[in-house]
């Protein structure tokens, strides 16, 4: 237990200082001023479109799983889906990571650990959905953008290196993919170095591993993937621009592709549960890059945190309660390491 705490102290120590840190610098009656006069169509919109990305999630995972699991149902992926995104805001350690390939082994059938592998597949193609954005940023920046100086010098040089990074990672996978057995014969090569009974562990966790990415051999899957994977983070954006619509906020569509990429790297970052602080900070330093005033930045984080948040961990919930899922459930399930039964 004491581990446990020591290894999530660092996350609740990070978004205790960043949200300490928005609420001391926040600009209440200007903040307050953007909260009333809100549109809240624009809001039900914006909360609309962002909660179909669980839809398109669940479609990407069920192209993903066609191999190793092509009776999987795509209704059922999504409450997967739902479920793990609802647990990771609630609970530390990301715990939904866990939950989700859970979920889908009992559905499936099918072993987690190649599950846990297809996870690792997906931020592969979300880095390619993160490029995608960045991509279409670069591309709909208005000629008077050179206005904001620095700023587009800077989204151009990190498009690059998003792009690099994504076509890195990318041609990794594929390549273990398409080169299985030379890549086994390798590995098994650096494993015999290792004792017997580890060296035969570690080449058990890579035929599982690459098992895993049978489904991305298909060359049909791959395109599929990658589409639904960009349609994901237009859609992040497209969620994005219909909230600044709410507050009046009058700024060209690559600033909400930007505010989605930082959004993205800004949650990676270790913190605690519900993404308080970090979001906030991300979102509002975004907005004043491009020449908001803070008070409506501020404003519009804490109303984006709620779209973003607040109905997928509400439908989550639901289905949790509807599954008759319990911790105690999955608990069970991580300490025996035994595969869900459908």
């Amino acid at each position: 237990m004491r581990q446990r705490l020591l290894r999530l102290l660092p996350g609740i120590v990070v978004s205790v200082w960043f949200t300490a840190w928005f609420l001391l610098r926040a600009h209440w009656g200007e903040l307050a001023d953007a909260l009333y006069g809100v549109d809240l169509r624009w809001v039900a919109v914006s909360a609309a479109v962002l909660f179909t990305e669980f839809v398109i999630r669940a479609l990407r995972w069920k192209v993903l799983l066609w191999e190793i699991a092509p009776r999987a149902r795509a209704w059922r992926l999504f409450v997967a889906t739902t479920v793990g995104m609802a647990l990771n805001v609630v609970l530390p350690f990301r715990a939904g990571d866990f939950a989700r390939p859970w979920l889908g082994s009992r559905e499936t059938g099918t072993p987690m650990l190649p599950l846990f592998t297809v996870a690792v597949i997906e931020r592969v193609f979300d880095i390619l959905g993160l490029l995608s954005v960045f991509l279409l940023m670069l591309a709909v920046l208005p000629a008077n953008a050179e206005a904001h100086g620095q700023l587009v010098t800077n989204l151009k040089v990190y498009g690059t290196a998003f792009g690099v990074a994504g076509v890195l990672g990318l041609g990794t996978f594929l390549v273990l993919a398409s080169q299985e057995a030379r890549a086994r014969s390798t590995f098994v090569r650096l494993a015999s170095l290792a004792p017997g009974p580890l060296a035969n562990k570690f080449i058990t966790l890579f035929d599982g591993f690459v098992g895993g990415l049978s489904s991305v051999r298909s060359g049909k899957a791959l395109l599929q993937s990658a589409l639904l994977s960009m349609l994901h983070w237009f859609n992040g954006s497209l969620s994005i621009y219909a909230l600044m619509h709410a507050f009046g906020i009058d700024l060209p569509f690559a600033a909400a592709c930007f505010t989605t990429v930082a959004i993205a790297l800004t949650v990676a970052l270790p913190q605690a549960p519900g993404f308080f602080g970090v979001f906030h900070f991300a979102i509002e330093n975004t907005l004043t890059l491009w020449g908001q005033d803070p008070g409506p930045a501020q404003a519009f984080a804490i109303v984006f945190w709620g779209v973003s948040f607040l109905p997928i961990t509400t439908v989550g919930a639901f289905f949790w309660w509807k599954e008759g899922l319990s911790m105690g459930i999955l608990r069970s399930v991580g300490s025996s390491g035994e595969p869900a039964k459908p």
